[in-house]
């Protein structure tokens, strides 16, 4: 299974790590801050050269794109990003939850429509409900994108939850795992990030 994600992803990656561990997964993680959905389309582009694209791919990007994108190249790369993944692997994309101000909001939850869109025409996408999830269960924040540790668990579950059901639905199939480290991040260059 591979993760890509932002500074959300990054944040809870040793607790989504362990959860998805202790369900029988083996994840590898490429998560950076401040990452947008180009970066994702270059981090499968370098797992299908290298011929390491396993059948379950995580996305929890969107958030930066959100905030810097305009919304028809945000559109365009998302579908760019599910075509190059290809139909016959699972996707699981994790959606938004922002609310640092009324435009983030706005642009999240347009985001959040998007990808609901996206799985409307593609049996193979499963969007998690991040957004509802995160503000049923009040997860604690300390800006409008970034949570506290309980946020974090609360999120590492979310994600466990929703792959293991994804995993339930499909057949198993012959395993294209990455291999190497288990976890792998790349730090993020000094300096502030958005997410």
């Amino acid at each position: 299974m591979l993760v890509i994600g932002d500074s959300l992803t990054r944040e809870s990656r040793v607790l989504t790590a362990k959860a998805l561990k202790a369900s029988g997964w083996t994840p590898t993680f490429r998560c950076w801050g401040s990452k947008r959905l180009d970066w994702g389309l270059s981090q499968v582009a370098r797992a299908k050269q290298l011929k390491q694209l396993p059948e379950f791919v995580v996305i929890a990007l969107g958030t930066n794109d959100a905030s810097w994108e305009p919304l028809a190249t945000t559109e365009r790369r998302a579908r760019q990003l599910l075509d190059r993944i290809g139909p016959r692997r699972q996707v699981v994309w994790v959606d938004l939850d922002v609310d640092y101000s009324s435009y983030s909001r706005s642009r999240a939850l347009w985001i959040n429509g998007m990808i609901r869109r996206l799985a409307a025409e593609r049996d193979n996408l499963t969007i998690v409900p991040w957004r509802t999830i995160a503000r049923a269960q009040h997860a604690p924040r300390f800006d409008g994108i970034h949570y506290l540790d309980r946020g974090y668990r609360l999120r590492a579950k979310t994600v466990t939850a929703a792959v293991n059901k994804v995993g339930e639905r499909i057949p198993a199939a012959p395993a294209t795992e990455p291999t190497g480290l288990d976890i792998e991040v790349t730090p993020a260059p000094g300096g502030a990030e958005q997410s």
